[in-house]
């Protein structure tokens, strides 16, 4: 299926709790951001990878981030993150896009091929991972179906644009559940100071020499073998929902428990 596959990259400098984050070393040179993309290229099925941010000044600098690493850079509205993304399908002409931001170190390079697959050969709208740690799977959709979702939603929350597009009442979705066991109270995601050094330790502690190539089920079992700290999300933490509406980690787990078990197609 000769489908144009892009990878949108969803990055800014700006962070409350920690700024800079993208831009801060995980091992030797490299960055967040530069982690990120290195692993995106072990893909055999992405043919695009471009970082979307905003044009204000504060996000300069990603435009060497993107010519150190080769790939391309898109700017655009600092609160329309849909917006953004709908932008480079059209440039580069997509017809599937995988949406992976910034917070997310450890996304899993080693399922996206099989995504994509299964979301063409099903001919699904929308496709994630399900069971692994908050922070570990890209959304994959067709373009089709993201401008869809654009033209019925408010732009202004796109943030939270997998709320819209993993909704089995509107689109397509599908499942990929590559564990039997089930990690999703874990977090590999960089929220805060703590989660960055969580992220070093996990690098540093992997008996994998090939830090590029962390699989995530390296990536768990360095948690467990080696008690990294900070790696359980706080069950009695909160969930921010659009438009201010604050829930409860259960809540939000019933949610997406929901979602789940309405969804069409599922796979190991």
């Amino acid at each position: 299926m000769n489908e144009k596959v892009i990878a949108c990259i969803i990055a800014r400098t700006v962070s409350t709790r920690l700024p800079l984050k993208v831009l801060r070393n995980v091992f030797d040179d490299y960055s967040m951001l530069d982690y990120i993309i290195q692993r995106l290229k072990l893909s055999q099925k992405i043919d695009e990878i471009v970082i979307c941010t905003s044009t204000e000044e504060v996000d300069d600098i990603l435009e060497d981030v993107a010519r150190k690493n080769k790939v391309n850079i898109y700017r655009g509205s600092p609160e329309k993150v849909i917006e953004r993304m709908i932008m480079v399908g059209d440039k580069y002409k997509g017809d599937v896009l995988l949406r992976v931001t910034g917070d997310n170190v450890f996304t899993t390079y080693e399922y996206i091929d099989r995504q994509i697959e299964l979301l063409q050969e099903n001919n699904l709208d929308y496709l994630r991972l399900n069971g692994v740690p908050i922070g570990a799977s890209a959304e994959i959709m067709k373009f089709e179906a993201l401008k869809k979702c654009y033209s019925e939603m408010d732009p202004m929350v796109s943030e939270y644009l997998m709320l819209y597009m993993f909704e089995p009442d509107n689109y397509k979705c599908g499942i990929l559940n590559p564990f039997s066991e089930d990690y999703s109270n874990y977090t590999i995601t960089v929220d805060t100071p703590e989660d960055y050094i969580r992220t070093k330790e996990i690098i540093n502690q992997s008996t994998n020499k090939d830090k590029l190539r962390l699989t995530l089920n390296e990536i768990i079992s360095t948690i467990l073998e080696n008690n990294i700290i900070n790696s359980t999300y706080n069950a009695t933490g909160d969930v921010k929902y659009p438009y201010g509406k604050i829930i409860s980690f259960k809540e939000y787990k019933m949610d997406m428990e929901r979602r789940i078990n309405k969804s069409t197609h599922f796979f190991s």
